[in-house]
Order: C-alpha cells, then sequence, then structure tokens
C-alpha cells in the first residue's frame, strides 16, 4: 500500500463522514534483528509494518483510532474513529490541528540507504565485532540484541497538511558478564546511530570487557561522603538530564503547570556553564525528520542558554491552547524501536536534546576535583522529574580523590536532587555520545552524596 494515498483516502473518507476536521499519520517501518546468546548470533529476523493512526474531530470532540490494515478496511477505520468521537467529551483546549507550512530539506536526508538494507548475516557480522573484542578467559557476553530499521511515514491533515520524512534507526542493547575465584561482573553497552557502519563495535566490545572486569575489582563503599562532585558518562547524564529536562520544558506540563519551570522564561534554571538546545533536525538525532509527527516543519529550539531558560517545546495542541506557534515537537515515534509509532495520539516531547560540550577533556575535569565519584554505570539511572529528587544505585564507579582516579566501588547510592544541582557549578567536557534522543557530553554536578551499605 502507497502511505501518500491511505493517509490522503483516511482524510477524505473522515471528512465525507461528518468530520469537521480529520489527521491521518501512516507509517512503514521495516527492521533487521539478530539476537545473541552466550557469545552466537542464534535468531535473526526481519519485521514489516504499515500502520495507521487517525484523529476524527466533531468539533471539539475527538476521537483517535489506530490499525495496522492487515485485517481490516480503511472504512472500519473511519467508523471506529467516528464512533469514538460522537461518545467523547468536548475538550475545551483544543483549537485547531496544525496549518500547512512550507517544509524544507528534502525528506530522506536523515535516511542512510546501506543501513536499511542491511540484513540478519550483516547484524551478525557487527555482533561479532562486539563479542570478539569483549570476551575473554574471564568474560562472555550472554546476551545482546541489535537491530537496523528503516521508516518512512506521511501526515495528512484537513488543513492542507501533507508532508512527511525517511530515517534509519540502529538500535543495540549487550551486557557481558566476567568470573573469577567466585566474584562475578556485569557491564552494559548500547548502541544508538542513524548509521549501521558507523559504530565501532571493536571499541564497544573493550569497554563492556573492562567494565565487567572493573566490578569484580570494586570494593564495598561503607562511607558516607555529602560532598562529592558527581561526575557521569554520558549514558547516565543522558538518561537523567534528559528526561528531566524534557518533563519540564514540555509546554503539556506547563499547561497542566505541572513543570518546576512553569512561568519561568527568562529566569536562571540552571548554571551559566549550561546550554541545552532541541534540534529536530540534528545530524546525529534519532528522531531527525523534516516535519514532526503532526506534520509540522522541525526546527532547532533554544532551550537554554548560558543557565537562562529561553523557550518551551511545543505541539500544536499546547501551542494553540496559548496561541503561539509550535516548535515541531508532536511525536510518536521513538528511538529504541520503529514500530507500534501508529499507535499513540501525539505527546509534546523533545526531538533531540543537545549539550553544548565544554573545552576540557574528561581527565581534565577530574583532575580539578578534591573528591568525588566518576559513574559509568548505574542500575538504572532514575529522577523524579516533579521534584528533582533521586537515589540510584551505583554499579560501576571510581572514587575521585585529590584529582586523581582511584579504586572502583560498588554497593552505594548516589542521593541527590537535580534541579538544585543544576543550579550549582557545572563543569561539561569536551567529548559527546548518541544515547536515545540525546546528545550528551560528560558532566560534573555538585551538591550529591554517595551513600555506602
Amino acid at each position: 500500500m502507497d502511505i501518500s494515498d491511505t493517509a490522503s483516502r483516511l482524510v477524505s473518507l473522515s471528512e465525507q463522514n461528518g468530520a469537521s476536521q480529520a489527521e491521518a499519520f501512516v507509517i512503514r517501518a521495516n527492521t533487521s534483528s539478530i539476537y545473541l546468546d552466550d557469545n552466537i548470533p542464534k535468531i535473526g529476523d526481519t519485521k514489516t509494518e504499515f500502520g495507521v493512526g487517525l484523529k476524527f474531530l466533531l468539533g471539539q470532540k475527538i476521537g483517535f483510532t489506530s490499525s495496522t490494515l492487515l485485517t481490516e478496511k480503511i472504512e472500519t477505520v473511519v467508523k471506529r474513529a467516528m464512533s469514538i468521537a460522537t461518545i467523547s467529551n468536548e475538550d475545551p483546549k483544543f483549537v485547531s490541528l496544525p496549518e500547512a507550512e512550507k517544509v524544507s530539506g528534502n525528506s530522506d536526508r536523515f535516511f542512510d540507504s546501506q543501513t536499511a538494507n542491511a540484513d540478519s548475516s550483516i547484524l551478525a557480522d557487527k555482533c561479532m565485532e562486539l563479542v570478539e573484542a569483549a570476551k575473554s578467559e574471564k568474560v562472555t557476553v550472554p546476551n545482546g540484541v541489535l537491530r537496523a530499521s528503516a521508516l518512512e511515514f506521511k501526515v495528512v491533515n484537513s488543513l492542507g497538511v501533507d508532508a512527511g520524512s525517511k530515517s534509519t534507526i540502529v538500535f543495540g542493547y549487550f551486557t557481558a558478564k566476567a568470573e573469577d575465584n567466585g566474584q562475578v561482573g556485569e557491564s552494559v553497552e548500547r548502541v544508538w546511530s542513524r548509521s549501521l557502519f558507523e559504530t565501532d563495535f571493536t571499541a564497544k566490545g573493550e569497554k563492556l570487557r573492562t567494565q565487567a572486569l572493573s566490578v569484580i575489582t570494586a570494593s564495598p563503599f561503607k562511607e558516607k561522603w555529602s560532598d562529592a562532585v558527581t561526575i557521569l558518562a554520558p549514558s547516565e547524564g543522558s538518561e537523567m538530564l534528559g528526561s528531566l529536562i524534557g518533563y519540564a520544558a514540555s509546554a503539556e506540563n506547563i499547561n497542566n503547570r505541572s513543570s518546576p519551570w512553569t512561568d519561568k522564561v527568562g529566569d536562571s534554571v540552571a548554571h551559566e556553564n549550561l546550554s541545552v538546545v532541541d534540534d529536530g533536525r540534528s545530524e546525529r538525532g534519532l528522531m531527525s525528520a523534516v516535519v514532526d509527527d503532526e506534520g509540522v516543519p522541525t526546527q532547532k529550539t533554544n532551550l537554554i542558554e548560558n543557565g537562562v531558560l529561553k523557550s518551551y517545546l511545543f505541539d500544536s495542541y499546547n501551542a494553540a491552547h496559548l496561541e503561539l506557534k509550535s516548535t515541531g515537537n508532536g511525536l510518536r515515534r521513538q528511538s529504541r524501536d520503529a514500530h507500534g509509532a501508529f499507535s499513540s495520539a501525539t505527546s509534546c516531547r523533545p526531538t533531540t536534546l543537545e549539550v553544548s560540550p565544554g573545552s576540557r577533556s574528561v581527565d581534565e575535569i577530574i583532575s580539578e576535583i578534591k573528591r568525588g565519584v566518576y559513574i559509568e554505570h548505574f542500575a538504572w539511572p532514575l529522577v523524579d522529574p516533579l521534584s528533582g529528587a533521586f537515589s540510584n544505585e551505583i554499579r560501576n564507579a571510581r572514587l575521585i580523590e585529590n584529582g586523581e582516579l582511584k579504586g572502583h566501588i560498588k554497593y552505594a547510592l548516589l542521593v541527590g536532587n537535580l534541579y538544585e544541582s543544576l543550579q550549582k557549578e557545572i563543569l561539561i567536557a569536551s567529548d559527546v555520545e548518541v544515547h536515545s534522543t540525546n546528545v550528551m557530553p560528560t558532566m560534573a554536578f555538585a551538591g550529591t552524596e554517595v551513600v555506602g551499605q
């Protein structure tokens, strides 16, 4: 089926059935995957999905439904969306679907044909590059997955929007296990990229091995440091800072007045060293596209400049409610999996958050710290976006004393408040890595506690 024709037919048929406005999101996604089991690629598969999401409006009554169209006709999808709209309550905040705007740039500028054509045998070769670099007499790679996806989507609505984009996404997740004299160490490494052939899988494997071995030699941390400086590797900082900024800057939470940054544009929300943009056309971003999932042209939005909050992120729904323009942040797609995006309505969230890197190396930043901890891996890096509070279990870290890295530690918690830490001095390194929807360097924060057991 043709995605453009399908989207147009959905909107046309909705209007014929009485819709005051209608919006169709149609996406085709193809993914090749390979799964590792005990150092060996054992299962490969290919998945193809053609899905539609339809928004049917009766004034301020909104009906949304979705389908893969494998067992349903377009007419059935339209009838179901109409039925949902009929029984729905009016949404007093809804103003209108977005109007058509001129879209610049080629729709396939974020599409890598080599990655799109990579089958499971090519993925298996890449996995083995990682495994050969990771494994040793003490280290194995017990499980992992590598996926390469190609997707194309189209958005059509009643107000003239008729736009789409193509892209590729590579995601990998690997674990390593080290054993020595009854001691066990584990490590995790992820792959995030738009090109399968730009990733150094040998380097990923070497990092897996060294981290797993380091956990074996780690010592239990039994103290409590209340004045520690925390250095977060890009993977962990991305999870924590990315989720916090994504929540605090979303116009959905601003409109609901649940964001701590409500009415804060123009105010200082972070240390002057921190500058952050959301770039819907980032050359490295996994969510990059010429339009968002409502067909609105994407853009670079300056969120934080030298610590000062400059803007929020808007989709069309939340922008119209405030009589503002969308910043191209109405999204359905995810960075981890290309499939299933059609099954939900848009939400207001970042495309690619990019923290401006500093000029110093990680080693140079470490040399300035009297007492702290350099964290490479948490059990799970969580932060409460409402309060900023966090208490994360440290799985792989090294102590810093008088500007030097010391031994590895385990059995410790990092406790603090990220909103408060953002206001204190932040040190930002020159390295940059892609993790999910974030492009971030190594960062150091004050005002945290390292609590031993």
